[in-house]
């Protein structure tokens, strides 16, 4: 690749469903445990009660009552666990996004990972994909309020040392798109779950398939 110069300083990206499409295998991991636990999830209520929150706000949501820190623990762990058995074996980036990273980093823009997945998930996909050392920063959203407050956006910011008004944010759900707005970045929604319309509704700036067709937005002439 050319050498270009950047639009923005940093740039952070969500993780789950924006550098990987992995949402699927999510869904079907929480249905299944649904069937354990007695609540319904279709797809309107995954997006709405679970796609881009903390375990420790969905619970309360499907279950429709108060949940014990023990309950949040074995429930999701019981959660991720099936996650990470259905996703491991076909893990793989949405297309583009290892030459953006790269090409980012050459331009001099710092990076971020801005994500709600607990540890364990995102441990097995950054260093899966070897994602972990194209980064400058990777947030840990445990003790942060969860998406769509800005917290973790607005902590990747400040770890990068750029801010937030010189980031553009990358997500595709809906509560991450308000979270990077609410934090003051320019956000671009991939369509991995969500479309065009859900997207901008919630702030998206800008709305692309994947990380192959950016370069107009990120890049100057």
């Amino acid at each position: 690749m050319s050498a270009t110069t950047a639009r923005f300083a940093g740039a952070v990206f969500d993780l789950n469903g924006t550098l990987v499409d992995d949402i699927a295998f999510h869904v079907r991991a929480w249905r299944e445990l649904g069937r354990k636990l007695g609540y319904e999830l279709d797809d309107g209520r995954f997006q709405r009660d679970v796609n881009g929150l903390k375990n420790e706000d969905i619970f309360p949501r499907l279950l429709g009552r108060p949940v014990t820190a023990e309950e949040v623990a074995r429930y999701g762990g019981e959660k991720e666990e099936r996650y990470r058995a259905l996703y491991r074996p076909v893990m793989a980036e949405v297309r583009g996004a290892s030459e953006l990273l790269a090409r980012l980093r050459a331009a001099g823009v710092k990076l971020a990972v801005a994500s709600s997945a607990p540890p364990e998930n995102r441990a097995m996909v950054l260093d899966g994909l070897d994602f972990r050392g194209a980064l400058d920063v990777v947030v840990e959203a445990e003790g942060l309020p969860g998406k769509p407050a800005p917290d973790v956006f607005l902590a990747a910011a400040a770890k990068l040392g750029v801010p937030p008004a010189a980031c553009v944010a990358f997500e595709d759900a809906p509560s991450g798109v308000r979270s990077a707005v609410a934090a003051g970045m320019l956000v671009v929604g991939i369509t991995t779950n969500n479309d065009e319309v859900t997207l901008r509704a919630a702030g998206a700036k800008h709305v692309a398939a994947d990380f192959t067709s950016l370069d107009a937005l990120l890049f100057a002439p």
